[in-house]
């Protein structure tokens, strides 16, 4: 089932609202309550909604005849096929909202340029398409890897610069801003994303609750907070306090019982990119420079490390994964059992796995730090999954397709992705829609987080290993050798112009 047209208004009016205030220095940061937004999509009228029907046509695109030319993806090969957010072109029809919207789009952008478009899969694609372009080979149009194979090949002067691509307009809004604001480096961007592929936003870090689990224990659903702004740290750790329950009475708690907060390593390092910490920012003149070791940040990591590390709350998955042969999909079966109150990840699972098990769970994105925040943000990981373009590639055919293909998804692709997301088992989901709409439209991208300066990730995980928050001194011991690594990076990107 498709968004409601009134549905898709709000989420496009509030899209497009997060767009202009980040250009305008961050109004929509105030909280907006979800009865001024369904009141804005009430308020519209027939021409508005004409307006908001965002595709190939609206997009005003050439139309040029490719004489039958193939425009050849190269593709990590998912692990599943049958998860079709990681692909680019599905088989055939099968029925299935995102990927019958998928081959449309594909079979239609085709069509109206006389081209087939292809994915060639790959189980090594840092490999495969460094090994292409040194050989001047041409027959791959575009690339569509993990930004942690594809960023150092930028480095290296593989890809050409999406500002200078002649159809690509990074303003258009079926480009992610966030992605151009932060991965935009001496005018040059070299890794983007959108409404062509849902790949990114199904790594964002997120958490989900038990619905039924807050009934119980006399607890509001979150949503309001979220929308008031107050949403923290603070707030969640009210939550998962007073949860834990020894159900065996054992007097060990652990994966047999009920916990408060059911997360993974690297807890911390979500919560503290989601309470608006940074390993590396530019600064006024639009250089990098490291950013982790202030003193916002270092209370920061260590607010984040008290909950990770906190045995009366906390409980981590990631035994319990490896105790059954590593599939994570046995995680989110076990919160669906009832085994905690919270559960973060990434967003993958709830697609995957958690709406098709009986569990009323909601969907809330991480909190703030506190509510002088502004805003919430949140985290992909560096495992998102993003289009670069080839130096070896026509540059002309790769951005006049790419463009076509993500003009032509603001409408179907989208909306068949959160239809994935919100219908479930159980019930269809509808209040964690405005939800979805702020963890999408509050994406962050961090240069030091993605190559792992100061080797921030490890570190972080290291200090939850050992149950220690001694931050001040681990983010001074790193400080140097991040600021050299740091450094190279940039001297990379000036060699290649």
């Amino acid at each position: 089932m498709m968004l409601s047209p009134r549905r898709f208004i709000a989420f496009a009016l509030a899209f497009l609202t997060a767009l202009l205030a980040a250009s305008c220095g961050g109004a929509a940061n105030s909280p907006v309550s979800k009865v001024d937004t369904e009141n804005a999509a009430d308020a519209t009228s027939g021409e508005i909604a004409e307006t908001n029907k965002i595709n190939w046509e609206s997009a005003n695109l050439p139309k040029k005849d490719f004489d039958g030319r193939e425009f050849v993806v190269l593709t990590r090969e998912p692990p599943n096929k049958q998860l079709t957010w990681y692909m680019v072109v599905p088989e055939e029809l099968n029925g299935e909202s995102l990927n019958d919207a998928m081959y449309n789009r594909n079979a239609k952008i085709g069509e109206i340029y006389n081209t087939s478009i292809v994915s060639h899969y790959s189980t090594a694609i840092r490999t495969d398409a460094s090994n292409a372009i040194a050989s001047g080979d041409t027959t791959f149009s575009a690339v569509f890897g993990r930004i942690s194979d594809t960023y150092p090949l930028a480095q290296e002067g593989q890809f050409l610069n999406f500002h200078n691509l002649p159809y690509t307009n990074l303003e258009a809004p079926w480009w992610d801003q966030s992605i151009v604001r932060d991965l935009t480096y001496r005018g040059a961007l070299y890794n983007l994303t959108g409404d062509i592929s849902p790949a990114t936003n199904v790594r964002v870090y997120t958490m989900v609750f038990n619905k039924d689990m807050c009934k119980s224990l006399n607890l509001d659903y979150p949503y309001q907070y979220v929308y008031d702004g107050t949403w923290t740290i603070d707030r969640f750790n009210q939550y998962i306090t007073d949860v834990n329950t020894d159900l065996n009475g054992d007097s060990v708690m652990d994966y047999n019982d009920r916990w408060g907060f059911f997360s993974q390593d690297g807890c911390s390092w979500m919560m503290y990119f989601a309470g608006g910490g940074q390993v590396v920012v530019k600064d006024p003149s639009g250089e990098l420079v490291v950013a982790y070791n202030t003193d916002r940040n270092i209370q920061l990591a260590i607010k984040a490390l008290e909950i990770a590390i906190d045995k009366s709350k906390t409980l981590m998955a990631n035994h319990y994964v490896a105790n059954n042969g590593g599939n994570w999909a046995t995680a989110t079966a076990w919160f669906a059992n009832g085994g905690a109150l919270f559960r973060s990840s990434v967003l993958e699972p709830i697609p995957r796995d958690l709406r098709s098990l009986e569990v009323n769970f909601g969907i809330v994105p991480f909190p703030k730090l506190d509510e002088k925040q502004i805003q919430y943000y949140t985290l992909p990981e560096e495992t998102s999954i993003m289009f670069s373009v080839p130096v070896t590639a026509d540059p002309e055919f790769a951005s006049l397709i790419l463009e076509s293909l993500a003009a032509e998804s603001v409408s179907t692709i989208s909306p068949a992705f959160y239809d994935i997301c919100l219908n479930g088992k159980v019930v269809r989901d509808e209040e964690s829609k405005g939800m979805l709409d702020i963890i999408f439209s509050n994406k962050i991208f961090d240069i030091g987080y993605i190559t792992n300066i100061g080797n921030f990730r490890t570190m972080l995980v290291n200090l939850e290993k050992s149950a220690s928050t001694d931050v001040a001194s681990t983010f001074a011991k790193t400080l140097k050798s991040a600021e050299t690594t740091l450094q190279k990076l940039c001297e990379n990107f000036e060699k290649i112009g």
